[in-house]
């Protein structure tokens, strides 16, 4: 396995379980411990991970991993999200969606329901364009590798000029006090503007985004109507988000 594939699987796993020792890395990759550690130490300096004692961790700095890499992490409860979310909305519904993980499994199942999109998100836009009912509309702007979404003022002037029944929302954090917050800037104000164009909003989350807290904000927890996560939290960790008026659905 050449250094870019060790890499690679690395970042997955580390998406994956959020922390991972040399030890087990090493048995992993079939390498030697020596080499995981030169690994980690690299993917350390490009700020992705942060080196522990005998191990590693997600990095927890002002960036978040890139997309590929986001995409199994809690795979199974993300699905059975996107299932109940894609099962609640109706035919010809006109939906607003940003690129989120757990909105890429909402998309997958709404791909042959007949449903208007309006995305600023490549990866939806690519998904949906496997159904044959659903008709989709693309945003402007610049595009941003990290999470395949358009940014900038195309993307906002773009929403400027549309109505949506239902704002489908990923997060990369949603919680009370801060409510629904995401790493970047730019993202945030386009899914900010999505959301103000929407007659409804859900946020699309599993139980690792409720209580973090990203740097950027995309609205308060007041705008959000429905919050649709998995079984893992108890009705005492969800309670909050209920007494704050969201109405909160695991699947």
């Amino acid at each position: 396995m050449i250094k870019a594939e060790r890499h690679d699987r690395i970042l997955t796993e580390l998406a994956k379980l959020g922390a991972i020792s040399v030890q087990n890395l090493s048995v992993m990759l079939d390498v030697s411990e020596a080499t995981v550690r030169r690994d980690l130490n690299e993917l350390h300096e490009r700020k992705l991970v942060q080196r522990t004692h005998g191990g590693v961790t997600l990095a927890s700095g002002p960036d978040e991993l890139p997309y590929q890499f986001k995409v199994t992490a809690n795979l199974q409860e993300k699905r059975r999200i996107g299932a109940m979310a894609a099962a609640m909305i109706h035919a010809h519904q006109v939906i607003g969606c940003n690129g989120g993980t757990t909105v890429a499994e909402v998309i997958k199942n709404l791909r042959t329901k007949p449903v208007r999109v309006i995305t600023n998100a490549v990866n939806v836009a690519i998904e949906m364009v496997a159904g044959s009912e659903a008709e989709v509309f693309v945003t402007g702007g610049m595009l941003r590798g990290r999470t395949y979404e358009l940014v900038g003022y195309g993307a906002q002037r773009s929403l400027d000029d549309v109505v949506v029944d239902l704002a489908l929302v990923g997060v990369d954090g949603v919680s009370v006090e801060h409510g629904v917050t995401s790493f970047h800037p730019g993202q945030a104000y386009v899914t900010r503007r999505l959301t103000e164009r929407a007659k409804e909003v859900w946020v699309v989350a599993d139980h690792s985004k409720l209580g973090a807290v990203r740097p950027a904000v995309i609205a308060p927890l007041s705008a959000v109507h429905k919050l649709i996560t998995d079984s893992v939290l108890s009705d005492d960790a969800l309670r909050p988000f209920r007494e704050a008026g969201v109405e909160v659905i695991r699947s």
